[in-house]
């Protein structure tokens, strides 16, 4: 019964999405996400079939649809209602990325001794602290929210990286530190700077049209599933030829210490892919005030987003094998945390943001 009223409501979800994005004439929108909920419908069906058939990975599979259904669902909505309700789930997305970085590290200095390999130990010294100035990371969102909100666009691109990066060692000095002071502006730092500033492009993004952030997204989230099933598949391809330089080439890890699995055939195959998939936007883009988007250069900044979608990734398992954990959280059945969902749209959404900025305006 429970599940039956989960469908139902998140087919009400879909539903009131798709109408209301029909009676603002949103066409774009409308195909766009219409393929979206296509392909959560074919791999719902997926699952299934792996189900019957015993698949390994048909209960991953459907966990991991489900939650898609569910993001999907309320981003549908999101984006379909009120401009300021599209804001409200942006800044309420960075809010939560943010509270989650901070929340895997510790609130108080620990000494962790731990042998590594090669038998000499290892300390692991982490300091975080400061609840002013996490309060002050976390006060910046409504303030970015407003400032895009009304396109105050110079303000914007400044407001974290220049005030808020001057603003806490100010408070430090203020509060009269003289130690771990470093320590706790680099972490805040990194804090505020991928999950409200980078990620929080996104906000601004929205002026441009949501089918430019539909674009990031889709794309984004496309390449790390591409990802997954190009690396599962040249791995299998490799472990089945003999030992040449094709099975080096399909092997050779990007940094094997960070992402065992992570491959630059995987990688640089899907970013190519991504690129030319990128050419369906094309039609669907915003009149823009100087140019439109051509070809040529939509192209260009697909094979961006796949790139840097691509060490996103890298960059935050980076970051979790130096904290010392698997996942981000648990929020999100199937994917872990929200940190493990948005980890590529912080180094997607700036830069496909920016170069469109740069070309159209």
């Amino acid at each position: 019964m429970k599940s039956l009223l989960s469908y139902l409501l998140l087919a009400l979800l879909v539903s009131v999405s798709f109408y209301l994005l029909f009676e603002q004439g949103a066409k774009e929108m409308l195909i766009v996400m219409g393929v979206v909920v296509g392909l959560l419908a074919f791999f719902s069906v997926v699952w299934r079939v792996m189900r019957v058939r015993g698949g390994s990975m048909a209960e991953e599979i459907r966990d991991r649809t489900i939650t898609w259904w569910w993001m999907v669902a309320v981003f549908m909505l999101a984006l379909a209602t009120h401009k300021i309700v599209s804001f409200t789930f942006l800044g309420l997305l960075c809010f939560s990325a943010l509270r989650e970085f901070f929340s895997l590290l510790p609130k108080e200095e620990t000494v962790e001794q731990t042998g590594t390999a090669d038998g000499e130990p290892k300390v692991r010294l982490l300091q975080f602290k400061d609840p002013v100035a996490v309060t002050i990371c976390y006060l910046s969102i409504p303030l970015i929210i407003a400032v895009a909100y009304v396109q105050w666009y110079e303000l914007f691109i400044i407001l974290i990286p220049v005030y808020l990066f001057l603003l806490i060692p100010i408070l430090f000095v203020v509060e009269n530190r003289t130690e771990g002071g470093l320590k706790s502006f680099g972490v805040l730092a990194i804090g505020f700077l991928f999950f409200v500033h980078n990620l929080g492009h996104c906000l601004f993004m929205i002026n441009m049209g949501a089918i430019v952030l539909m674009f990031c997204f889709t794309l984004t989230e496309v390449r790390d599933l591409l990802s997954f099933w190009l690396g599962k598949s040249f791995a299998s391809l490799a472990g089945r030829m003999e030992d040449g330089w094709l099975q080096r080439l399909l092997e050779w890890r990007i940094a094997p210490s960070v992402s065992p699995k992570k491959t630059w055939a995987a990688g640089l195959g899907s970013a190519v892919i991504i690129a030319l998939a990128a050419m369906a936007f094309v039609p669907l883009m915003p009149e823009f005030p100087e140019r439109q988007l051509g070809y040529g250069f939509i192209v260009f900044v697909g094979f961006m987003v796949g790139l840097l979608g691509l060490f996103g990734d890298l960059v935050f398992s980076m970051i979790k094998r130096d904290i010392g954990v698997k996942d981000s959280g648990t929020v999100l059945p199937g994917h872990g945390g929200v940190i493990d969902r948005v980890d590529s749209l912080v180094f997607t959404i700036p830069i496909t943001f920016h170069l469109v900025y740069w070309y159209c305006f």
